[in-house]
């Protein structure tokens, strides 16, 4: 569940990151579909809800994607529509998958 929060908090990031970013990696605003203008903009609502030490944390995970080069940046985007289109239990699996190798030292 908190991966899941992680992955939402960044697509608010990404759709949140101003002007400039738009302009690189995104569409306009008046070019989002109505509803991925609601997602996003629920997306934003949470993240402002979150404590500043979280906000922090994602807004330096941000920084440090922005810092990539623009093929791992693609990559990482092909990766995150990927998790998007699993259905509930794919991801459930996933995620027990991923917190397990954390809880292993992962990275």
């Amino acid at each position: 569940m908190k991966a899941a929060v992680g992955v939402a908090i960044l697509a608010a990031c990404l759709a949140a990151a101003g002007p400039a970013a738009a302009q690189r990696y995104a569409r306009d605003w008046q070019q989002l579909s109505p509803e991925e203008q609601r997602r996003a903009w629920d997306n934003y609502r949470r993240y402002q809800q979150l404590p500043q030490q979280r906000r922090d944390m994602y807004d330096n995970r941000f920084q440090r994607f922005q810092g990539l080069p623009p093929q791992e940046q693609e990559r990482m985007r092909q990766n995150y529509e990927s998790y998007r289109r699993q259905d509930p239990a794919s991801r459930q699996q996933f995620n027990e998958k991923y917190r397990r190798w954390k809880e292993r030292g992962g990275r």
